[in-house]
């Protein structure tokens, strides 16, 4: 029989594998978009296990350097860091 502190530090083991398991990555050649005052949308070209190379729409690309946010995904900043900014991340795929 197991004592509560086996069985708590199993619960939170499982908890962790759980979480690192639905971890969201970019994948190249997929298109990605997020909503702020207009729509935005990009898709990876390219990546590195830091950045992602995107192409935004109209022609151009862009390296951007990989974060992960609050929803447990891979989160990048296309136009910038600033106020109000917008911010896509990997569980946003519409493709």
């Amino acid at each position: 029989m197991k004592t509560y502190a086996e069985l708590v530090k199993e619960a939170i083991r499982e908890a962790h594998e759980k979480a690192e398991n639905e971890y969201k990555k970019f994948e190249v050649g997929r298109t990605y978009a997020t909503r702020s005052i207009c729509m935005f949308k990009i898709t990876i070209i390219k990546r590195t296990e830091k950045t992602v190379t995107i192409d935004k729409g109209n022609g151009k690309t862009k390296r951007c350097k990989i974060y992960t946010d609050m929803r447990n995904a891979e989160a990048i900043y296309p136009y910038g860091i600033y106020s109000m900014c917008p911010i896509i991340d990997a569980s946003e795929k519409i493709a």
